[in-house]
């Protein structure tokens, strides 16, 4: 199934989904119903002098309980697994959790209201800290460090796991999408950010302003990720690599350090025999090289992200600020 334009998310604007024998759907018949969300979290947005602001505290609240927990967000699977295997596991609850599994039912819109995106932020920062929890290994470590690697993790890991949704979108065109939610993508080259409590000037630059790192996210990450289709062990290994990030690792305690270390090891060795075994690829290098190069460009994107949130802020064009308070 292939994308279809759409001018706004209005109920007026019945957009339509070509299916391989032509047959047409509403937009009521085939958008998903919003996910279940048990943590019975508030998660109202409220948008107040350009400043975007929601409940943060409770969220924290709410990671920190999954952090305290002593065993596993996967319980006990009746064997033994490997870390790229939980990981794998892990992946797919959140997908489920994100709604992340009807991308043939994503719709390609002119306008997006900005609480889409914020909405989609909150939801990957109340479920992801579930996927660090499936390795064992994790849940083993001082609430400290599990602190520590959540806050450097979120952004880059919500960056990958969106940008596999999108790939498994498709769309009849070609240039640049940005992933709004589960649901809506927008053009990035006329795609417009809206908001009821944002004026006219303010809702254009928000755009602009991001607009040359969105670029750069759909060259180098996006386009890459449909490109060369990883398979769920290559982003299981993506996500560990995230994980244990090396000046990350430096921020915690001597035991996590050592963890941290020995479990890059042991997924090298299983990506390793996944090549060889499984693929019967002896000569992986490229594919290792490519993996290394999108991860470094996630990290860029990370960074600028931060930078740009900063130049909103200042020039009071919109103020994300509250994300860092994680």
């Amino acid at each position: 199934m292939v994308l279809k334009n759409v001018t706004s998310e209005s109920p007026s604007d019945v957009p339509s989904i070509i299916n391989p024998i032509n047959e047409c759907k509403s937009e009521e018949s085939f958008i998903p119903p919003a996910p279940v969300d048990n943590s019975r979290l508030n998660d109202d947005i409220k948008i107040e002098d350009n400043k975007i602001l929601f409940d943060m505290k409770q969220i924290n609240t709410h990671v920190n309980d999954i952090f305290s927990s002593s065993t596993s967000s996967l319980g006990n699977l009746g064997g033994y697994t490997t870390c790229l295997q939980r990981i794998i596991i892990g992946v797919k609850n959140l997908f489920n959790n994100m709604n992340y599994n009807h991308p043939d039912n994503v719709i390609l819109t002119k306008q997006s209201d900005i609480r889409r995106f914020v909405k989609a932020w909150q939801r990957f920062i109340k479920y992801s800290p579930t996927l660090l929890m499936s390795l064992e290994e994790f849940v083993n470590f001082s609430l400290k460090d599990k602190w520590t690697i959540f806050r450097s993790f979120w952004r880059d890991a919500y960056t990958l796991i969106s940008s596999v949704y999108l790939s498994k979108v498709k769309s009849p065109y070609n240039g640049a999408l940005l992933l709004c939610d589960e649901t809506y993508v927008i053009k990035l080259d006329d795609g417009e950010i809206t908001d009821p409590n944002l004026d006219d000037k303010n809702s254009k630059e928000i755009l602009n302003l991001m607009r040359p790192t969105l670029n750069l996210v759909h060259r180098y990450i996006h386009k890459p990720m449909k490109d060369d289709n990883y398979d769920e062990i290559e982003i299981a290994y993506i996500i560990v690599q995230m994980m244990f990030d090396r000046l990350t690792l430096d921020e915690t305690s001597m035991e996590c350090q050592k963890v941290g270390n020995e479990i890059i090891k042991l997924v090298n060795d299983e990506l390793h025999n996944y090549y060889i075994y499984n693929k019967k690829m002896h000569n992986y290098a490229h594919r290792i090289t490519e993996m290394t190069k999108l991860l470094s460009m996630v990290r860029e994107y990370s960074t600028r992200h931060r930078e740009i949130a900063l130049i909103s802020k200042w020039m009071d064009i919109i103020d994300m600020s509250l994300l860092d308070s994680i």
